[in-house]
């Protein structure tokens, strides 16, 4: 079978038994373009389905609250046992909301519970602390 890089166009024979029942990836020798390449008769995988914008903005809304744990670990969790996340880290909280906010207008407008949810899960270690947080107007 002959394949075509498709960014420089470089062919390549490969035999049809190296590529077996599953695609393969291939990097070109020319251009190190990586692309895959299935035996004839093969169906090619179903692309993942698109994640939806709710999806992305509490995978974001869960990095941001994981890094506010990761980068304050000792005030994160000194403010735990004291129960005062919210003063202790709200500018840090802010900070991030701002983020979240220019990445998911709409999400902010719509769905701010994506953000608390995260503040609540990770943050708060699974606790309900955030359930009355509101961003600031």
């Amino acid at each position: 079978m002959i394949v075509s890089c498709p960014k420089c166009g470089k062919k390549y024979s490969v035999p049809d038994d190296k590529l077996g029942d599953t695609p393969r990836r291939i990097r070109c020798r020319s251009c190190s373009e990586i692309f895959t390449v299935s035996a004839p008769g093969v169906k090619e995988p179903h692309p993942p389905a698109e994640e939806d914008s709710v999806s992305r903005a509490r995978r974001l809304a869960r990095v941001l609250a994981s890094d506010m744990v990761v980068y304050n670990k000792d005030l994160v969790e000194k403010a735990r046992r004291e129960g005062n996340l919210a003063e202790v880290l709200g500018t840090e909280i802010e900070r991030s909301w701002q983020l979240w906010k220019s990445r998911f207008p709409a999400e902010s407008q719509n769905r701010p519970d994506v953000f608390r949810g995260a503040l609540n899960d990770i943050l708060a270690n699974g606790k309900h602390v955030f359930d009355s947080w509101a961003p600031e107007a």
